[in-house]
């Protein structure tokens, strides 16, 4: 799997070195993307539920903030760790779980793609099981 390139940023968007202490969001320069430098909600929810709290979210001063596809989410993934499967040098607080991608799965429209940052792993899930959710900014929006 290709390494990309992570950058954290605070709360005016501003880049910030590697090493600072205090950031809101983490930009993944290889791909236009930024994401939340944490999940967006405090406990386990729907991908329906996380859908419209993303529309709300208020970040760097934008409010255009989605779901990410799955191809967007499974970019996280680093197989180099385990228990959570996500660079936390630049991802706080993240949950050995599941987290909603917005990608439907084609053979059912009542479930979604999920990626596990236990292990790093992919599958489908009823929208309304359980999970957590990073929320995604795209270039040019």
């Amino acid at each position: 799997m290709k390494q990309i390139t992570l950058v954290k940023l605070d709360a005016q968007g501003n880049e910030l070195p590697a090493e600072a202490a205090d950031w809101v969001a983490v930009r993944v320069l290889e791909h236009g993307l930024i994401f939340t430098a944490t999940h967006i909600n405090a406990e386990q929810a729907s991908q329906e539920a996380l859908q419209e709290q993303v529309k709300e979210l208020d970040l760097l001063g934008a409010k255009d903030w989605d779901l990410p596809t799955i191809e967007e989410l499974q970019l996280l993934v680093d197989r180099s760790r385990y228990d959570p499967a996500i660079n936390t040098d630049f991802f706080r607080n993240i949950e050995s779980d599941w987290y909603w991608s917005k990608t439907p799965a084609a053979w059912s429209s009542a479930s979604a793609w999920c990626v596990s940052f236990s292990y790093g792993g992919v599958d489908d899930f009823h929208r309304y099981g359980g999970g957590f959710a990073l929320a995604v900014r795209r270039a040019g929006q």
